[in-house]
């Protein structure tokens, strides 16, 4: 028994003849007749009569029918599974993001990088730095571009710091505390942070240096926010603050609508953006190129902002 002389049997049941079956199956109708007249003598049994109406199944035929359809189901599963097989496994590099790099240095490489490896899918998990880190540790992203933490990483990371840069206190344009100077003076605000809902915002470093360096207490948290742009929503519908990167002041969807608080306390405040990965843990070739052209980005951006400085500084 072949899984054709199934195929056919069942083309020339369900197409009620010979003829029909054989132009559907774009065979002729004598060798189709011949394949299950063979079907037939092979196991001596009679599948199908001839009637004055056409074709019927006898009862042996009607009960086989039904093993041939499973058999033939089951192949053709067999089948999909084979070709799923031959084809090479889609490609992709899995990045934890913090909001800064998410917001600059990311979305400036990635054209390059799809450009590059237009088969390779990368995957952005946008997370607070120490989620990020506890990620790369248990090997469910690549590495993570990120807001180096003030705490010392684990032995078993490796830290490549990237640039420089600095973050602020936002408002939607309008907030009754636009014209803030101190921190003293939000302490009774409330605060929008971005990272995992799933953790309370207590974990945020970006607030807690501001607040707790000054002895102002815990910071009222009126919301955790999973994306940047989910936070942006809150703050432009609410008397809400947060502390985000400072790019977004000028990025095309927020410029205009949200303006900065400019607490002194605020102003001297710089952090690290940098890539953080597995030091026992070796980069495919994708992930690899991604964090190089990530480390180039940031030197490229890096001159062009000193000779921007130089340029200005030579004008006046």
């Amino acid at each position: 028994m072949r899984l054709q002389q199934l195929r056919d049997l069942l083309a020339v049941v369900s197409h009620g003849g010979y003829r029909a079956a054989a132009r559907a199956l774009n065979v002729s109708q004598a060798g189709l007749t011949k394949s299950l007249a063979k079907l037939e003598e092979e196991h001596d049994v009679v599948l199908i009569q001839r009637t004055s109406q056409g074709i019927a199944l006898t009862s042996a035929g009607e009960e086989f029918v039904s093993y041939a359809r499973a058999v033939l189901h089951e192949a053709d599963r067999a089948e999909a599974w084979l070709s799923r097989a031959r084809r090479p496994a889609p490609k992709q590099v899995k990045v934890g993001v913090s909001v800064e790099p998410s917001l600059r240095l990311v979305p400036s490489v990635l054209k390059d990088f799809r450009q590059a490896f237009p088969k390779t899918t990368i995957h952005l998990t946008q997370r607070s730095s120490n989620e990020l880190v506890a990620a790369v540790l248990d090997n469910r992203v690549d590495f993570a571009v990120m807001r180096l933490p003030q705490h010392v990483l684990p032995d078993d990371l490796r830290v490549e710091p990237l640039y420089s840069t600095s973050a602020a206190i936002m408002a939607r344009r309008g907030h009754p505390l636009q014209g803030a100077t101190t921190v003293g003076q939000l302490v009774d605000s409330h605060w929008i942070v971005v990272g995992d809902p799933a953790r309370p915002g207590h974990q945020d470093e970006s607030i807690q240096e501001l607040f707790l360096q000054h002895r102002l207490g815990q910071p009222r948290f009126a919301a955790v926010s999973d994306s940047v742009f989910g936070a942006i929503s809150m703050l432009l519908e609410t008397d809400c603050v947060a502390r985000l990167p400072a790019q977004l002041l000028q990025h095309p969807l927020t410029a205009g609508s949200l303006v900065e608080i400019p607490v002194l306390e605020q102003a001297h405040l710089a952090y690290q953006v940098g890539i953080v990965s597995k030091t026992a843990r070796r980069l495919g070739s994708e992930a690899a190129q991604l964090a190089a052209m990530l480390r180039s980005f940031s030197r490229l951006s890096g001159v062009l902002k000193n000779l921007g400085a130089v340029e200005g500084v030579s004008r006046a």
